[in-house]
């Protein structure tokens, strides 16, 4: 007989596996441990803080690159944390080929061949992370309770990005809204 709560872990797991943070065979590892009774169980939480609980780099790493993972999904919830964080990627990447880039430049304004390969790289990268950019940003707007259209606040000139920024600060629904259970729970 399954208990209450190794069901909601299945459940949980399930849910991971759908939104790509596990893949198959960890499902299927903690799958197996938990109906095997290897694994305790864990009771899915109402505080915020066990969200919180990944410090070690695989931890970061994994945040940073779970809207790629998600690349052009629009739908669900997305924490503060996922976007902060792959922001925090994109911006050091970005600046790293920058540097590179106008360290490769002489004082004529003339780059070298590396440098224009930093400069393609990161013209590249920007174009291929705007779709998960937005993406992540219409879950965090989703979060909110708000409609994800409100990233096309970023249209608007000049001050269009830092106004969606502002509102990428304001934390999230406790519990479930319109857009899906709480990305905390």
């Amino acid at each position: 007989m399954i208990n209450e709560d190794t069901l909601k872990s299945i459940e949980k797991l399930h849910s991971m596996k759908a939104q790509g943070v596990i893949s198959e065979d960890d499902f299927e590892e903690a799958k197996r441990k938990l109906l095997d009774g290897r694994a305790p169980a864990r009771t899915v939480s109402a505080s915020r803080t066990d969200y919180f609980t990944a410090t070690t780099v695989d931890g970061h790493l994994e945040w940073m690159l779970r809207p790629l993972k998600r690349y052009a999904d629009f739908n669900g919830r997305s924490p503060r944390r996922e976007f902060w964080m792959f922001m925090l990627l994109t911006n050091l990447v970005a600046a790293v080929l920058t540097m590179v880039f106008l360290g490769d430049t002489n004082f004529l304004g003339r780059t070298g061949t590396l440098g224009n390969l930093a400069f393609g790289i990161l013209i590249l990268g920007l174009l291929g992370v705007i779709i998960p950019y937005l993406a992540v940003q219409a879950r965090r707007f989703h979060d909110q309770g708000r409609s994800g259209w409100f990233a096309a606040l970023n249209l608007i000139p000049f001050i269009g990005v830092f106004i969606a920024l502002g509102f990428m600060l304001v934390p999230g629904d406790q519990g479930e809204n319109d857009y899906g259970p709480d990305p905390y729970a």
